[in-house]
């Protein structure tokens, strides 16, 4: 299976452990949550950061609301991907956003001129876009997913690492895009070098939070682009750093962004941004 770390730390949760693949080096939870706890997290609770469930729950609360929070943090980042992804396809005309939740990038996208298509589990997320936006996402999982228009530009903003089976969404993306279109994907950069340091310095391991849960793997730069490469997908464009990704305040938030910044240059960050395109 796996080499067990013992750097991600879940109390509550405790049949689950982070695996290393001795293969790849990818990191991994095992065993996965079941699907009645995925149905738990992805509640109201995941977007408004308020738990509406039983104290019992294994779901610890984001703590975090994500219209106000966390989508108007990343709005620039939002405006900027949409941007880069015309400059590379500037005849695109669709865009289909995987894991849409409130809809809010793809209202830029459609701001821009872009045909949308939202995929979002959430009943709550979906409702919320329909309430902002007018949008009529399509509440399902991307595999379960039964469309068969092509789209020009695929986006996946922090979602690709909640996959358990990421040769199976790639099958149906691939089976998505049109010709010359593009993938967009972001995920956390878990585990980086600063986070292994931290551990190994001062024993102090990841605490046991919603994305410990959430996400059965977690990604380096060449894990992300092997499992593309193993579709039929070469990489355009990879980056683990992004001064538009979240907009640094205050004297320590500039501090920090400047740290990720030199971390970058030798491939370690928080965040890890690529475009992919299908050559076979």
């Amino acid at each position: 299976m796996g080499e067990c770390t013992s750097i991600l730390n879940l109390p509550g949760n405790s049949e689950s452990s982070v695996f290393r693949c001795r293969d790849c080096c990818a990191y991994y939870l095992w065993p996965y949550i079941s699907d009645e706890l995925i149905s738990e997290l992805y509640h109201k609770s995941y977007f408004t950061g308020v738990s509406d469930v039983d104290d019992d729950s294994k779901i610890p609360p984001s703590n975090e609301d994500y219209e106000s929070g966390v989508a108007v943090d990343r709005a620039s980042k939002f405006r900027e991907t949409v941007r880069t992804l015309l400059k590379f396809v500037p005849t695109a005309k669709s865009i289909l956003d995987i894991g849409a939740a409130t809809g809010d990038f793809l209202a830029i996208a459609r701001e821009n001129g872009l045909s949308t298509t939202g995929i979002e589990l959430s009943a709550y997320a979906s409702a919320k876009a329909k309430e902002k936006y007018g949008f009529d996402f399509h509440q399902t999982g991307i595999v379960e997913y039964n469309g068969i228009e092509r789209y020009d530009l695929i986006h996946m903003n922090h979602v690709f690492e909640h996959f358990w089976t990421p040769h199976r969404v790639l099958e149906r993306v691939a089976s998505l895009l049109s010709t010359e279109g593009l993938v967009y994907v972001e995920v956390p950069f878990q585990f980086n070098l600063f986070e292994v340091l931290k551990y190994r310095l001062t024993g102090a391991r990841k605490d046991f939070d919603v994305a410990s849960l959430h996400h059965p793997i977690f990604y380096r730069p060449r894990t992300l682009k092997k499992v593309f490469s193993d579709h039929g997908f070469t990489c355009r464009s990879i980056s683990v750093f992004s001064w538009s990704r979240y907009p640094a305040i205050g004297l320590m938030g500039h501090v920090k962004r400047l740290i990720w910044l030199f971390g970058s240059l030798v491939g370690e960050g928080v965040m890890i941004e690529a475009i992919f395109e299908r050559t076979h």
